[in-house]
């Protein structure tokens, strides 16, 4: 499955989470492949895609950062994979 983690922290986080990401990479846990990841131009946070099966290795990889930083884990799909639940319910009048 996809996930977003998204993250923000305060501005009295902001160093101490700097300094954990450039000693550690930010880099999540195995079984849990980050596709990319994105940064608020203004420092604030961001969020990474990725891709597991395994929740218990994305809840581990939050564990690590959420005395620092605020996380929100989404469950999300691609164009494909929403265009293929919506077209059967759009066929059957669902959307009319």
């Amino acid at each position: 499955m996809l996930f977003t983690l998204g993250w923000t922290h305060t501005t009295q986080a902001r160093n101490p989470t700097i300094k954990k990401f450039l000693e550690t990479g930010g880099m999540p846990p195995e079984g849990v492949q980050m596709l990319s990841r994105y940064h608020n131009l203004d420092g604030s946070g961001g969020f990474a895609v990725c891709e597991t099966d395994n929740a218990g290795a994305l809840a581990d990889w939050a564990l690590d950062w959420n005395g620092l930083i605020d996380i929100k884990i989404t469950a999300i799909m691609d164009d494909d994979t929403i265009g293929g639940l919506l077209t059967p319910r759009a066929e059957a009048g669902d959307f009319d």
